[in-house]
């Protein structure tokens, strides 16, 4: 619901205000580098609204705020729900040694 009210595009400014609210509430259980950097967008986008900004002013910041988002809630580490909806599990991109299986066989080529 989070993601979604951050992707609606004609809300009041209170209703914007309210929502970028409830996201940055729920960024700043955690402490890291994606995080601060949603915080961070928020307060701009923020503070872009008290001054009154024009509406197209906000194109870029809001796909990147919900960009940003959108990578915080399918971290398995943020939404233990993610992991349900992952298609290759996360390990498998953290091993080196492991290379990607072919279903196609390959045929040798004969000259």
């Amino acid at each position: 619901d989070l993601y979604n009210g951050l992707r609606l595009p004609l809300l009041s400014v209170d209703e914007r205000l309210d929502v970028l609210l409830h996201v940055k509430w729920t960024v700043k259980e955690f402490d890291c580098n994606l995080t601060r950097e949603i915080v961070d967008l928020i307060d701009r986008e923020a503070d872009m609204l008290n001054r009154g900004r024009p509406e197209k002013s906000f194109k870029g910041l809001r796909g990147r705020l919900a960009n940003l988002f959108l990578q915080f809630i399918e971290t398995p580490e943020f939404n233990p729900e993610a992991t349900r909806f992952q298609r290759v599990p996360r390990e498998m991109y953290q091993q080196t040694a492991v290379a990607p299986l072919s279903t196609v066989p390959i045929k040798p080529v004969t000259s």
